[in-house]
């Protein structure tokens, strides 16, 4: 907690919670779930996707400011990493296989309990995969010695802001690609998310 004026606190406030999104945001581009988030925007109707994608980054952000404003512990980042590897393999061979014999239909949309479904399973991909992240690790460093509700506004808006990006980008890629070479191009995208992590962490 800093000490000072109520204006001096809420100076630090503010510019704690620009730094949380800006470093955030920046280090969510390119990411494996980021990435995750357009692959599987290529299978589901971004509404669901926009759904499971939100939750997992909320969660995610509140466990990483929770851990640095509290303890600053750290997570066993080796079997989480592995437990997320193993999450997108999954993942890739399933796309896989929804893709051959239904190759003309519609993304998958679902109602109630399908809908919740592919909502809490995407976000339980995104947070497995999150876990020992170093956009975790940076936002448990800003908590630790920053506002913690500052940063974790600034955290949750930046990774989600990242996140919804890649939702849309995999949403725009679905609509004007052939459903197959999206299917395949999205397998493609899971299966090597989770070979590459499950390689770095194996070795």
């Amino acid at each position: 907690m800093r000490r000072g004026g109520p204006e001096l606190r809420h100076a630090a406030g503010v510019q704690d919670l620009l730094t949380a999104f800006g470093l955030v945001f920046v280090a969510e581009l390119g990411d494996k779930t980021q990435l995750a988030a357009a692959g599987f925007a290529t299978r589901y109707q971004a509404r669901l996707v926009a759904a499971g994608v939100v939750v997992g980054y909320v969660a995610v952000s509140s466990i990483s400011v929770l851990i640095g404003a509290v303890a600053g512990a750290a997570f066993p980042t080796r079997a989480v990493n592995i437990a997320a590897a193993l999450v997108f393999i999954v993942v890739g061979f399933a796309t896989l296989r929804a893709g051959d014999p239904d190759a003309g239909a519609p993304k998958q949309s679902g109602s109630g309990r399908a809908a919740v479904g592919v909502a809490g399973s995407i976000a339980l991909a995104i947070v497995l995969a999150e876990l020992g992240d170093k956009t975790m690790l940076a936002t448990i460093s800003l908590a630790a010695s920053g506002e913690t509700v500052a940063t974790w506004i600034g955290a949750t808006a930046g990774i989600t802001s990242a996140g919804l990006l890649g939702v849309v980008f995999g949403d725009a890629i679905a609509r004007r690609m052939p459903l197959q070479v999206v299917r395949l191009g999205a397998a493609a995208l899971f299966l090597s998310i989770g070979l590459l992590v499950l390689t770095v962490e194996l070795r």
